[in-house]
């Protein structure tokens, strides 16, 4: 009895044996290479563990790497599985294409703008879906609701169905001069900052083969015409276009009205402002090309090398789900790209009000982005170009050149730039 049972035992045990052996060999390990960005990589790895214990055949090893090395990996031929990238371009058509594997490739196509699924395309003639935005920051008016409510001026937006930026240059003077604040509005001269009110006033910066050519500048002529004048007249501060100052600081020290920046210092400017005034993000004024903002994006793309292409594609099409999405959105304080969460809305992890609100109008100027206002800062050239409009504006600012002038030399800049990088 004793030895049928010692047989029996060994028996059990080798068939544990086997079927461990089976397990660990059929169990897909994925490496997803994430680059940090405040408190999202903790997020992540809680979704994924979710996901790991609903699809117990697949372990996703979240690698926490700097974008630059990342990149590294993918050029030395040891790309990921999974990444998560700000300079999406560098890689175009390394890509895994994901309609093939997808459930329901329509939950990618449908939920998000054009451009950001064009911005991980080769060219025209691709239609490939590759992976999705996981979170946007996008360009809107942050205004000083205290002083509007203390001089007794509605806002445009509450008034009127699509408020030019005159009629809100008109309603800044009147609270101006009731307040005595003395800054109408605060940008600084860098970056993606003066880009969204040019594309709304008609500047085309991407032409219709998807090159930076700053194909029309009537738009950025307006604009910065108008600022100009406005810092002549001293109601913009002169060292946030000459590129020694800070524009945010204006705004939250209660001395400008209006500040034009990105969604990514909501939690910045409440955190400064505190208690001192009431501020709201407007939606961003309606000029002649539209209500345009501007916008920045990391995304989560797959690689046509992954050795296991369905698992990479089941952990983008769970991150796909809204319930999953909108939480990380959620929990990041970040702006969600997926068209599905941001109609149902985000309910943000915040105690604050004020950035909650604040969030929620970013998120509903997304639809209104144009395809440029996206293609634009993942473009290969973006980079350069901002380093060449800061080098154009600020002798313009001071005086030093005229506006035609500091046209000329960034439309110089600009080819340049084009020819260098074989008309990229």
């Amino acid at each position: 009895m004793i030895r049928r049972f010692g047989k029996y035992l060994v028996s059990l045990t080798m068939a544990l044996f086997i079927a461990a052996v089976i397990t660990a060999q059929d169990k897909v390990e994925l490496s997803f290479a994430w680059t940090e960005d405040g408190v999202d990589s903790a997020v992540m790895r809680d979704l994924l563990d979710r996901f790991e214990a609903a699809n117990p055949d697949i372990r996703v090893t979240l690698d926490l790497q700097a974008e630059s090395a990342i990149q590294e990996r993918i050029e030395s031929g040891q790309a990921p599985d999974i990444a998560r990238l700000s300079d999406v371009a560098v890689f175009r058509g390394a890509y895994l294409d994901l309609r093939a594997l997808l459930d329901d490739p329509a939950m990618l196509e449908d939920n998000f703008h054009p451009a950001i699924l064009d911005a991980l395309r080769g060219g025209s003639d691709d239609a490939g879906l590759y992976g999705f935005a996981d979170q946007l920051s996008v360009t809107a008016p942050y205004i000083n609701l205290s002083a509007f409510e203390g001089a007794g001026v509605e806002l445009p937006s509450d008034v009127m169905e699509a408020p030019s930026l005159d009629d809100w240059l008109a309603a800044l003077e009147d609270v101006a001069r009731a307040s005595g604040i003395p800054y109408l509005l605060s940008v600084d001269n860098r970056d993606h900052r003066l880009l969204g009110p040019a594309m709304r006033m008609g500047a085309i910066f991407i032409d219709g083969d998807g090159k930076l050519s700053l194909h029309d500048d009537s738009g950025l002529r307006s604009f910065l015409g108008l600022l100009e004048g406005l810092l002549d007249e001293g109601k913009v501060p002169g060292d946030t276009l000459l590129g020694s100052g800070r524009s945010e600081g204006y705004f939250v020290g209660g001395d400008a009205l209006m500040y034009i920046c990105a969604s990514g210092k909501a939690e910045s400017v409440a955190r400064q402002i505190g208690e001192s005034f009431a501020w709201v993000i407007a939606p961003n004024p309606h000029d002649a090309a539209g209500s345009t903002g501007f916008a920045s994006l990391s995304a989560v793309v797959a690689f046509a090398g992954s050795e296991h292409p369905k698992a990479a594609a089941r952990v983008i099409e769970y991150l796909l789900d809204p319930a999953v999405y909108a939480e990380y959105s959620a929990r990041t304080l970040t702006i969600p790209a997926h068209l599905a969460v941001i109609e149902a809305g985000v309910s943000y992890d915040t105690d604050d009000e004020t950035v909650q609100v604040a969030l929620e109008a970013f998120a509903r100027g997304v639809p209104d982005l144009q395809d440029q206002a996206i293609l634009f800062d993942v473009h290969p050239l973006a980079a350069a170009y901002y380093e060449a409009s800061n080098a154009s504006l600020q002798p313009y600012f001071a005086g030093e050149l005229t506006l035609d002038e500091a046209l000329a030399a960034l439309h110089a800049s600009v080819v340049r730039l084009a020819v260098g990088a074989r008309g990229l």
